[in-house]
């Protein structure tokens, strides 16, 4: 009998001391245990880069003497007349007629309604804009990446209320004239753009 009291307290003593060892097994698994992965977000998708494409070109009205020294005209024949894409050896507002990869002026424009000067003879193809026209520094015409950047371009180097000049801007198309708001490069072509046509560098096919 006595040795039966004897063994009880051994056996209590080990039954406690394996639950002791499970319950740490068990704490040491929880604690070692990494925490979930977080959940993985898509990358978003990358927007398609648009080909480069071409766009519309004017350039300076070889002077015949006549016209009064400060005002300016452009048209779509005027030199220099090397053009990337031409339509019938001269620009091209259907298509656009300079990669957007060249770097020139963007042609400026702002109505005032001033009067058309005396000596100054216009046409449906090189109409009064009854304004300024004006030349900005260059830029790649892949910039241009639409007509608000380039007005925006315009006001920024010229003031409020001047804009992208527009291929109708005088009165049937074609060509431009107005007071001189800037010097004008004899040797370069300017963008311009066309608000009925995909001729410009946001909406023409490469």
């Amino acid at each position: 009998m006595l040795l039966v009291l004897l063994l009880i307290p051994l056996w209590i003593k080990k039954g406690m001391d394996e639950r002791a060892v499970l319950s740490a097994k068990v704490e040491l698994q929880h604690i070692s245990s990494p925490p979930p992965a977080p959940p993985v977000t898509p990358a978003p998708a990358a927007q398609a880069v648009r080909p480069i494409g071409f766009g519309l070109t004017f350039a300076l009205v070889p002077s015949d003497g006549k016209q009064p020294p400060d005002t300016v005209g452009l048209n779509c024949h005027g030199e220099p007349r090397q053009l990337d894409r031409p339509h019938q050896a001269s620009c091209n507002p259907y298509r656009g007629d300079t990669s957007c990869r060249t770097v020139l002026p963007v042609l400026c424009i702002k109505t005032t309604g001033a009067a058309k000067p005396e000596g100054v003879v216009d046409g449906v193809y090189q109409g009064w804009v009854s304004g300024s026209l004006a030349a900005t520094e260059p830029v790649m015409g892949a910039v241009l990446e639409s007509l608000d950047v380039a007005t925006a371009r315009c006001a920024a180097e010229f003031g409020p209320g001047w804009r992208m000049a527009e291929f109708h801007g005088g009165q049937g198309g074609w060509g431009l004239q107005g007071d001189k708001g800037s010097d004008f490069s004899s040797n370069t072509r300017f963008w311009v753009h066309i608000n009925d046509q995909p001729g410009n560098c946001w909406d023409s096919e490469p």
